[in-house]
């Protein structure tokens, strides 16, 4: 049996969120192979991925952009002039559309507004009152 350095036991501990006694009964069983260890502690299903540094960032960044897409599409964003919507689109396609062409979109609102539409931010999410809200002060 090799010498198991407390550096390899900080590692194992890192890699797989175990215990220091796990960390180091791995390492035991595996020669003091890194590697090794870390499949040992996969096969005996004690690694806690959901744990680990990077990969719950990456999760929750992936989870929050994944909420506000699903905000963003269940909102819509409508042009109204009377009682006939002119645009009605999902706020997400319409926010790509102002990105992608602004000067474009900032004109085609100016005129919009200037023939009497109006804008309506329509949704069931505090977001959507929020920005129709706005929307509404606005016009008055």
């Amino acid at each position: 049996m090799e010498n198991i350095t407390l550096e390899q036991i900080d590692l194992i501990m890192k890699r797989a969120n175990v215990t220091y006694a796990e960390a180091k009964e791995a390492l035991e069983e595996c020669g003091g192979d890194a590697v090794e260890a870390l499949i040992f502690l996969e096969k005996q299903n004690k690694i806690n991925q959901s744990q680990s540094g990077s990969q719950s960032y990456g999760s929750s960044l992936c989870d929050g952009a994944k909420s506000v897409l699903k905000k963003l599409n269940a909102t819509r964003f409508v042009l109204r002039k009377d009682t006939q919507n002119i645009i009605d689109l999902p706020l997400s396609i319409a926010l790509v559309i102002m990105i992608l062409c602004c000067h474009i979109s900032i004109a085609a609102l100016i005129i919009s507004y200037l023939c009497g539409c109006r804008i309506r931010i329509i949704g069931e999410n505090d977001a959507a009152e929020n920005l129709s809200a706005g929307m509404d002060f606005v016009k008055h």
